[in-house]
């Protein structure tokens, strides 16, 4: 008896979860839902009255503009969330006025570069709204540095309820300038109300805060010393995650880039819960632990486990039941269907490697995020073309795999390194992953929902 209640409190204590974690993981799961709902709806919405070159166009117009943010980040917030002086007034005016002089400098570079960029992509459409561009790092610099401060805190509930309002509100103004105007300049008014309202929102996330323009040299330096492999690793995460967007809008039609950017996007709904967790959960909490090493893996293993287990399945029927999801959209975005069991697998291996690369952050060890992510932009510079030239565009989602397997690579042999490893259970984890979605195929075919279980990863998609 005394053994079979030892054996029920040890399975009782893996499957438990603290009250704290759990209202912490409920804030952040019921956020990004809501967000996520908001997304696919406006995204619904704005396919029935927009052609998928439109989406093309913004999709680039948005990965440059990503990119010029990260190519000069120097890794602010992250700063904010790991430093013990955070809550000094002199280190986050500090941080903030550092944040609002790389928002003005950029928009004033960026002027400097579009007659360059133009030239690249060599689009009429494209040259008229590339100036615009500047508008939306001028609102980045000016964002409360509040936000990080909550992050710190772990106060996931205000951060939740700030993502769901500027998200709602800015989903609205998408359809309501769309529908007004169907065209690029409706789709990039819509864009620009929509950055406008986080940059406000987030002034009343701690308003006790009060900003002001200030530079203190002590916290410059240590802000700027611990930001240089945020600068390296931000240069090549950005070059990594939109390598096949840059690339796929100089040698295919927008209308085919916005098709690939349905998939991706209905994809990156599962990778980005990740990086959010990652960020707001993970980072602070293994920057705040007091253990290391087998004690730390230890403490890890079951709680990442579970969230594992739920990924997987959610991904799974994803997979299965892709030809079945797009069917929602518009006819003209139909063939997205193809690349959708591609997109999915690359952003499993995504969650895989940002759970590593937040626990390294953690650590202490943000060059392994800058190593992890070189290897993936190598394979895609490698893999990308290739499969372009032979097999069109569904290659890009292909070599997505590829590229993410190999930073994933990179983070676990720096994870061991660490003494810290989970790549037995992550190989398990895949395995039953891929096993899942064969399945739930082989039931929802044999009931007529969806086409074949051998239609999967298949690469048929013409250019």
């Amino acid at each position: 008896m005394a053994e079979t209640s030892t054996l029920r409190a040890r399975l009782l204590a893996r499957v438990h979860v603290p009250e704290a974690l759990l209202r912490r993981l409920g804030w952040a799961t019921t956020g990004y839902m809501i967000v996520q709902v908001l997304r696919f709806a406006t995204n619904l919405v704005l396919t029935r009255i927009l052609a998928p070159e439109l989406f093309g166009i913004m999709i680039l117009l948005t990965s440059l503009r990503v990119g010029l943010e990260l190519f000069t980040d120097i890794g602010i917030s992250q700063n904010v969330v790991s430093s013990r002086n955070a809550t000094d007034p002199r280190f986050y005016n500090t941080a903030w006025t550092l944040q609002v002089l790389r928002g003005f400098g950029l928009g004033a570079v960026t002027f400097l570069l579009l007659p360059l960029i133009g030239q690249f992509y060599d689009d009429p459409t494209l040259h008229k709204i590339l100036p615009f561009m500047t508008i939306f790092f001028v609102l980045t610099g000016c964002t409360s540095i509040g936000l990080p401060l909550a992050i710190k805190e772990l106060a996931l509930d205000r951060t939740a309820k700030y993502e769901v309002t500027f998200i709602a509100i800015g989903s609205v103004a998408l359809i309501a300038c769309s529908w007004i105007a169907p065209n690029i300049w409706g789709l990039l008014t819509g864009n620009i109300i929509a950055s406008i309202v986080p940059t406000i929102a987030s002034y009343f996330i701690k308003p006790d805060i009060k900003h002001r323009l200030m530079i203190d040299g002590t916290y410059a330096r240590e802000i700027i010393g611990f930001g240089k492999w945020v600068f390296i690793s931000s240069i090549v995460y950005f070059l990594a995650v939109n390598f096949d967007r840059l690339i796929l809008a100089k040698y295919v039609s927008f209308a085919a880039l916005g098709i690939y950017g349905i998939a991706r996007g209905l994809a990156d709904v599962f990778s980005q819960f990740s990086v959010k967790l990652g960020a707001e959960l993970i980072f602070p909490s293994i920057a705040a632990a007091t253990v290391r090493g087998a004690e730390l893996q230890r403490k890890l293993a079951h709680r990442r486990f579970q969230f594992q287990a739920a990924a997987l399945v959610a991904i799974a029927g994803f997979i299965a039941s892709s030809d079945l999801i797009i069917r929602i959209y518009d006819v003209r975005y139909h063939e997205a269907a193809q690349l959708i069991p591609w997109v999915a697998m690359a952003a499993w291996l995504m969650i895989l490697s940002t759970l590593n690369e937040n626990l390294m952050l953690g650590l202490g060890k943000p060059h392994y995020s800058a190593f992890g992510n070189s290897a993936k932009l190598l394979a895609l510079i490698v893999f990308l073309p290739l499969g372009l030239a032979r097999y069109g565009i569904a290659a890009a989602a292909g070599a997505t795999v590829l590229a993410e397997a190999l930073r994933y690579l990179c983070l676990s042999l720096g994870q061991a390194r660490e003494k810290v490893t989970f790549v037995r259970q992550d190989v398990l984890a895949t395995v039953a992953l891929v096993a899942l979605a064969f399945a739930i195929r082989w039931v929802t075919y044999e009931i007529g929902l969806t086409g074949a279980p051998g239609e999967l990863f298949r690469i048929t998609m013409s250019r």
